[in-house]
């Protein structure tokens, strides 16, 4: 009896608990949907920033952010409540997940495109079926009556009348052939991206942030930002040069490509130029010692993979930019700058480069010509101008146009700042011809006794200017410069007053001519040395 009555009020007590266990509140999990708010877009990655709108009751609340880029940086995460001091984020978590789905939007959109390419090719060879159809008919038929006299024109005629007619109808088919063969490539890249569409397994990842909520919010905006790869811009430059006018328009556009696997529909784009990816570690100076030399082996280390930090340019081919004059705002920052564009922006998730107009500029520009014809015999227009734009010109692509013809595409690699003299090379001009040859060569003794060789040259060079107004030519040879004190060099042509010479040798003249003017230009110098020691380096 007494075991009964001690045994009761323990169960009481283990119900009361397993009650109490089971009534503690378990978190409230919600998947919200999201929205791209904006794209700060660096050189190989992008910053998304998105937000939600969710329902939050008292307590803990589980959201779930599904359908993430399985290019997530995860350590990049940032959530927040915007305004919301009653919501705290108290855990962020990122997840791989793997999701079987199907695309049936997409899916139904490759169906629909493989039906028209199948009837496109069908159409075609139809097309095919009747020229020759129409081909064979020609051949049997015979257009002369059994017993007409048909003089040998008239057959000559006809023959030349079949014989055009059924090249016209080979040309045909040969063209529709090409647009079969078109076709088949295009239909067998739809049926594998369909394929892959039906059956994918698509990679993501999600977000997982627990809230904790001192009361019920109905309408809580979830705010948060992630770094992404598989993104990123270059630039890509226009150089208009004008002639008449000596002046350079100046086009600044961004090549952007992202494979996300997310397209990004009507956002806003911040284009920067920081590198908050590149490590920020000051460098610092070890000490620097010499030392005797001695051999020392070391096994080969495989190289080291690529930094991820270092700058991606995509060249490749782009489309042609929005039919958009807006500018984008350029906003300089404490280490950067960056490009605000004015409109909202599609760039789907396609990996292909898409032109962005960003910024223009122009500069007066200063026309002249350039020859080294120890290198070239031809001269090359340079146009010498400062860089037009506000901020520093980058690396990237650069199209170079003179009244209005496109006259090269080079890709600049240095980086200019604002104001800071630069050149473009605007191509070759044959209406100036150069000529360098070499009138003398021949080696002198100094006596019958002497040990030593002088060798004697003389170039002349031959200028002719066939164009009928004034040119500016800045023409470069050289003298050789001795390395060695057994080895002199003796300069004859040009002096110091006739055209700047520099310390390594370098000469240059200034030249105008006038409206086919020419003009010839001597170069002597003379290099001593002892007979007995060979030398290298000279022509």
């Amino acid at each position: 009896m007494k075991r009964n009555i001690f045994f009761i009020p323990f169960l009481v007590l283990v119900w009361v608990f397993a009650f109490s266990f089971n009534a503690w509140p378990s978190p409230v999990e919600a998947e919200p949907v999201s929205k791209i708010q904006n794209i700060i877009l660096y050189q190989d990655r992008a910053m998304i920033k998105k937000e939600a709108v969710l329902h939050v009751q008292k307590g803990e609340n589980l959201v779930k952010i599904t359908g993430i880029t399985p290019y997530l940086m995860d350590e990049s995460v940032q959530v927040s409540i915007k305004g919301k001091s009653a919501v705290k984020v108290i855990d962020v978590k990122v997840e791989k997940t793997h999701l079987q789905k199907t695309k049936q939007e997409k899916v139904h959109k490759l169906q629909t495109k493989l039906e028209n390419l199948n009837e496109r090719i069908k159409e075609h060879t139809n097309e095919i079926a009747s020229i020759n159809s129409s081909s064979d008919f020609l051949k049997k038929v015979i257009p002369f009556a059994q017993n007409q006299k048909v003089s040998s024109a008239e057959v000559a005629e006809y023959a030349r009348f079949l014989e055009k007619t059924l090249a016209e109808n080979y040309a045909k088919i040969a063209k529709i052939e090409g647009k079969i063969k078109i076709l088949l490539e295009e239909k067998k890249a739809v049926e594998s991206e369909l394929k892959d569409a039906q059956t994918s397994k698509e990679k993501s990842k999600s977000i997982l942030v627990t809230l904790q909520a001192k009361e019920g919010i109905n309408e809580a905006v979830l705010s948060y930002a992630y770094l992404v790869e598989k993104a990123g811009w270059s630039l890509h430059y226009d150089m208009r040069a004008d002639s008449s006018a000596g002046k350079l328009e100046a086009g600044c556009f961004a090549l952007i490509s992202q494979a996300t696997g997310e397209d990004w529909k009507a956002v806003d784009i911040e284009i920067s130029t920081a590198k908050p990816f590149i490590s920020t570690k000051l460098p610092e100076l070890a000490a620097w010692y010499v030392d005797i030399y001695r051999q020392r082996y070391v096994l080969e280390k495989s190289k080291p993979m690529q930094d991820k930090g270092e700058m991606m340019f995509m060249e490749s081919k782009a489309p042609a930019p929005e039919s958009s004059f807006e500018e984008a705002t350029v906003e300089a920052e404490t280490t950067a700058f960056r490009f605000l564009i004015p409109r909202k922006v599609n760039i789907p998730s396609d990996g292909e480069p898409h032109k962005m107009f960003l910024t223009s500029g122009s500069k007066e520009a200063k026309l002249t010509y350039y020859a080294v014809p120890k290198l070239s015999q031809y001269a090359f227009l340079r146009a010498n101008f400062k860089n037009p734009f506000a901020f520093p010109l980058l690396p990237g692509h650069m199209n170079v146009f003179l009244d209005e013809r496109l006259v090269s595409a080079v890709a600049q690699k240095k980086t200019i700042l604002p104001d800071e003299e630069m050149s473009l090379s605007l191509g070759v001009d044959e209406g100036i011809t150069i000529e360098r040859k070499l009138q003398k060569k021949f080696t002198e003794y100094a006596g019958v006794f002497s040990k030593d060789t002088k060798v004697r040259y003389e170039f002349t060079l031959d200028i002719a200017n066939g164009k009928g107004r004034e040119i500016i030519l800045d023409l470069m040879d050289q003298f050789p410069v001795s390395r060695n004190e057994k080895i002199k060099v003796e300069t004859d042509a040009p002096k110091k007053d006739e055209a700047k010479i520099a310390e390594d040798g370098l000469i240059t003249w200034n030249l105008r001519l006038a409206p086919h003017e020419k003009k010839t230009l001597n170069i002597k110098f003379s290099v001593e040395h002892p007979k007995d020691l060979k030398i290298t380096g000279l022509e």
